[in-house]
């Protein structure tokens, strides 16, 4: 995750800099990725093999949930990047 998530903040600099529409468009794949290790951890620590205590499991899902609200809100400022770019509104 946190390797997605640096490529996330690498592309969102770069769209911010660019106003790239096209690059901004783009970031909700890396969304995808980072929403597809979110659900894999999570099935991980609550399939009932998970071997490190319920402590661990907690740490572990809030930091989980924490990198996928990140990419979120790098798709959000994606979407408002590509409205003042283009005038329109990348969440339909």
């Amino acid at each position: 995750m946190g390797r997605v998530a640096l490529r996330i903040a690498a592309k969102m600099r770069q769209i911010l800099e660019t106003k790239d529409p096209k690059a901004a468009a783009e970031l909700r794949f890396d969304d995808d990725v980072m929403d597809d290790v979110h659900r894999s951890i999570f099935q991980h620590t609550t399939d009932g093999a998970w071997p490190h205590g319920m402590e661990a499991a907690v740490d572990l899902t809030l930091l989980n949930r924490y990198y996928e609200r990140f990419a979120d809100h790098a798709v959000n400022v994606a979407n408002r990047v590509i409205l003042l770019a283009t005038g329109a509104n990348a969440r339909k």
